[in-house]
């Protein structure tokens, strides 16, 4: 039976496990032909692409939408740029995401989620990725220099910009209009904070004053920065511990064993970011011949990293379609790997253990209402956007 795949397939995209354990036995590197790219998805061939700089630059974007349908070139963040411009533009806001420093924020978080946790404790019932889902917004928004109310809009604008319609390849037209009102919104907050700087160790305070390749930052970089910390700061958090919370309910003895052992928690949130990886793809746009499997990737061709694929490869897992929060992981690509790992995987894993042990802790036993439960799929992101569970009000 020939593979059928494509980042735009509705019915892949809706269960696309089997659809990737072909590709991986029988055309780990899958050509597309209409959109003439290349789709990897094992777990070695990713993690080897993504440390060699020599061969695939992201200056073309890296999302579906940037690298097939765009008609303009990506924004200047360094999300979107090759050395030596991306350690210089990444450098400029590393360093408050280090290992260290993240630790020192661990009780703000915790602060942060008992003040949301505990109100819902009262009903009985927490949609587990709307909590998440503030958690991270209101830590993400401290690191940029943003209010509250700020964020929350900014977000809002956000989910109906991804919020895609069958039949509709990328941005749909209202996606496109919240777009442009996040556009005039964020120009008019960089507005304000050049009049009234904000916090000297914001973000958009650096930003404002940073000087980046002898040029300082114009308004239109200043935007698209705040757009993708918002957007990477408060994506894959949710899902994924909303996801975990779902496993933990559908497989009883691991929750057993995270209750028993509240110390797997941490490992619970790294094998759902595995099982269930909510960054289902990203590319790369490949500046040089590349002979892989047999098949020759050309220049100028984009390539595909389906990273949710990867970690469901048993060519690096043992029983990769089993949960188990006990797994030892020699590599995750949960993150991603190279110059281009995620800049705030410590962050994300501080912030989604501290949800689930507050969860775990203030909840004896719930239910997750599973009929209630809906997952988001798309060409970039995929997993459990709706978590509601129920238990005994206190």
């Amino acid at each position: 039976m020939e593979i059928v795949y494509s980042p735009y397939d509705e019915r892949v995209m809706a269960d696309p496990w089997a659809t990737y354990r072909r590709m991986q036995d029988d055309a780990p590197a899958y050509y597309i032909p209409d959109l003439d790219c290349w789709a990897l998805s094992r777990f070695e061939d990713i993690w080897q692409a993504s440390m060699d700089r020599h061969s695939y630059t992201a200056g073309h974007g890296t999302s579906p939408d940037a690298l097939f349908l765009a008609s303009e070139p990506p924004p200047s963040v360094f999300l979107f740029m090759d050395p030596p411009a991306h350690g210089v533009h990444r450098g400029m806001i590393a360093k408050s995401y280090q290992k260290d420093k993240i630790a020192t924020i661990d009780a703000h978080v915790r602060a942060i989620v008992r003040e949301l946790l505990m109100p819902a404790l009262e009903t009985g019932r927490i949609e587990v990725y709307h909590l998440a889902s503030r958690v991270a917004l209101f830590v993400i928004a401290d690191f940029i220099g943003l209010t509250r109310e700020e964020i929350l809009h900014i977000r809002g604008l956000i989910d109906r910009f991804y919020t895609r319609e069958p039949g509709v390849r990328g941005t749909t037209p209202a996606g496109a209009q919240a777009f442009a009102e996040a556009h005039d919104y964020i120009h008019g907050l960089i507005g304000k904070y050049r009049r009234q700087p904000p916090a000297s160790h914001s973000h958009i305070n650096t930003w404002l004053h940073a000087i980046a390749a002898d040029t300082t930052m114009t308004d239109e970089e200043i935007f698209f920065s705040i757009f993708a910390m918002v957007i990477t700061g408060s994506d894959t958090v949710p899902l994924t511990t909303a996801s975990c919370v779902y496993y933990l309910d559908q497989f009883p003895d691991q929750q057993a064993l995270a209750r028993r052992d509240p110390a797997l928690l941490a490992g619970a949130f790294e094998e759902t970011a595995r099982y269930d990886q909510p960054t289902n793809l990203l590319g790369r746009r490949l500046v040089r011949d590349v002979e892989l499997h047999g098949q020759t990737m050309r220049e100028g061709q984009s390539v595909l990293f389906l990273y949710a694929a990867a970690g469901r490869d048993g060519r690096e897992f043992e029983q990769p379609d089993s949960f188990n929060i006990e797994r030892k992981m020699r590599r995750t690509l949960a993150f991603g790997t190279g110059i281009h790992f995620c800049l705030g995987q410590h962050l994300a894993r501080l912030e989604g253990r501290i949800i689930l042990e507050e969860l775990m802790a203030s909840i004896p036993e719930f239910a997750v209402e599973r009929a209630a439960c809906r997952r988001v799929y798309g060409e970039f992101l995929q997993s459990y956007c709706s978590v509601p569970i129920s238990f005994k009000p206190r």
